[in-house]
């Protein structure tokens, strides 16, 4: 063994007897929405032999999540959640999402269907417009990291609940108000902080989340002083395993997207109702129905067709060494939050900010089609920018070391504006062999053709393409998740077709947190017939090794290769 693999091994193994024995409440292997799914089993293979088989076996278990969210939306439990959240706002008072990564941008998502909601109550009824406008600035996100992290995670944020703490204390949550803490695992530690320090405030919290928490709960010491507080209360929403295994944008964020904007629907509907105008709320049960129709028309021949052709599409474009640029008007965050966490899940080349010329150009990006970046930034959250602006010394006095605080990159707003979503033309991304896709609900306008001339190959991708219709909402919350549910399948279909998948396991992904570090060594256990202990070592010495090399590649992906499979 050479000096330099002797280093690495030493610091592996250091690294993974300090996990084994400090981290174990990080070991998540036991909650359900860490499990692999059943029916997935070979998905990467179904890919690989049929397109559209795939795209088929995905829809699938959207479509049988959609069953249990139907149950759980017309339960006693749901409605509780749901009075809740309406009660707080009809009080005066303020209800604040709580998420980290993929639960942090559905957060997301709910604010700006809620803000977007309020636009049209005003343009239809002017003379509500105070109150109105009231109602919309009560609802808020948390999201770990702050606006940055749409963009790209902000890594050293996740596994701290001092940091999770500290941008609750600055949302200015207090009594009357509650926080919805939004996590499929229910253990987020950045989440965990923020929930602890509402509460801490005298405001209520309920914790949203995805799979049973009694096992969680007398196995994790973090989340103890949450879960068993006077003013918390539990809302599970039974997604069931992810159909790519721990893949919390799929399945988990989607049940819980739908979870909060039903909530929120139903308090425009107290608004309307307290001013004397005409609106009757259909029912909790109603919007359940709803969502197993969304979901269930995503298996039409249409649908399939279309989604079959993206795929491809998509694949051929890599394969020839070229890109995909994505282009929506309204539909901004859901775009960029499937493009966005493509990157941690299958270790494709992250966002690059402009003038940054290092590392491989991003295989996907998005861009609108007609607004300059700083309004179309604008646009994605219908309000201005909320990004962190903390110096050393703050992050010094939330008890973060030097080292910690120097993994901690740029996350204010210069450096979120610094990404140009715009429709600024980007001749790197051009060309003949290059792909602008349109995203939304209907099919593209000439808005879209104009901003991808530059592109030698354009798609669509619309629900009214697809056959999918959707009941109509003031939040357009099924027009959100069928999208969702739509970009999910063929950005996962596109990236099993890559080789980024085994299984139904994401082989190459990142170890960016330790929640990542445990599935990682999950994966090699499984996938290379190995105790966990063993593949914890041998992925954190495959990472000291590609450190060593300055190297890009997955630590998971490369200690496969190395172990074999078996």
């Amino acid at each position: 063994m050479g000096d330099l693999k002797k280093d690495a091994y030493l610091r592996a193994k250091e690294k993974a007897e300090r996990f084994l024995s400090e981290e174990g409440e990080y070991r998540l292997g036991y909650i359900e929405a860490e499990k692999p799914h059943p029916k997935t089993r070979r998905l990467s293979q179904t890919f690989l032999e049929n397109v559209s088989a795939g795209v088929r076996l995905l829809a699938e278990v959207d479509s049988e999540m959609s069953l249990r969210a139907k149950e759980a939306l017309a339960s006693e439990e749901y409605a509780l959640f749901a009075d809740s959240v309406r009660k707080t706002l009809g009080r005066g008072h303020r209800v604040i999402f709580s998420g980290c990564g993929s639960s942090g941008r559905l957060s997301m998502q709910l604010e700006r269907s809620f803000r977007a909601a309020a636009e049209k109550l005003i343009a239809a009824y002017p003379d509500i417009k105070d109150a109105v406008t009231d109602l919309r600035d009560r609802v808020g996100v948390i999201m770990t990291g702050g606006d940055y992290a749409v963009i790209r995670a902000a890594e050293s944020f996740e596994d701290s609940t001092k940091l999770g703490r500290e941008m609750a204390r600055e949302k200015g949550i207090g009594e009357g108000d509650l926080l919805i803490g939004v996590t499929a695992t229910g253990e987020t530690t950045s989440v965990i902080g923020t929930a602890e320090q509402a509460l801490d405030n005298g405001a209520r919290v309920y914790m949203l989340i995805c799979s049973p928490p009694d096992e969680m709960i007398n196995r994790l010491s973090r989340v103890r002083k949450v879960y068993g507080h006077k003013n918390c209360s539990v809302l599970v929403m039974p997604s069931g395993p992810m159909a790519l295994t721990g893949s919390t944008r799929m399945q988990s964020s989607t049940i819980e997207q739908l979870a909060g904007g039903v909530a929120l629907e139903g308090a425009v509907y107290d608004l309307l109702e307290k001013h004397g105008k005409v609106a009757v709320f259909p029912g909790y049960a109603a919007y359940g129905r709803a969502f197993e129709d969304t979901a269930s028309s995503l298996l039409n021949e249409r649908a399939v067709r279309l989604m079959t052709r993206l795929i491809e599409n998509e694949r051929d474009v890599y394969k020839n060494g070229g890109v995909v640029t994505l282009f929506s008007d309204d539909c901004i965050l859901d775009v960029l939050t499937d493009t966005t966490e493509r990157s941690p899940t299958f270790k494709t080349p992250p966002f690059r900010p402009e003038g940054d010329k290092t590392g491989e150009t991003s295989w996907a990006f998005f861009k609108h089609t007609f607004l300059d970046t700083p309004s179309a930034w604008r646009k994605c959250f219908l309000r201005e920018l909320n990004c962190i602006e903390w110096d050393r010394e703050k992050y010094r006095s939330l008890g973060l070391s030097d080292e910690q605080i120097d993994a901690i990159p740029d996350i204010g707003a210069k450096a979120l504006l610094s990404f140009r979503i715009g429709c600024e033309r980007d001749e790197e991304r051009e060309g003949e062999g290059n792909l602008a896709e349109w995203v939304g609900v209907f099919s593209p306008d000439e808005s879209f053709y104009k901003a991808s001339r530059g592109y030698g190959i354009r798609v669509s991708l619309s629900l009214e393409e697809a056959g999918v219709e959707c009941m109509p909402t003031y939040m357009d919350i099924f027009e959100h998740l069928g999208l969702k549910m739509a970009l999910n399948d063929v950005s996962t279909g596109a990236m099993a077709c890559m080789g980024r998948i085994d299984g139904n396991w994401m082989t190459s992904l990142s170890l960016s947190n330790k929640k990542l570090t445990d599935r990682g060594a999950r994966i090699v256990s499984d996938l290379c017939s190995v105790p966990y202990e063993k593949a914890l070592f041998e992925v954190l010495y495959s990472l000291e090794l590609i450190k060593e090399k300055s190297g890009s590649d997955s630590p998971v992906h490369e200690t496969i290769v190395r172990l074999g499979m078996k």
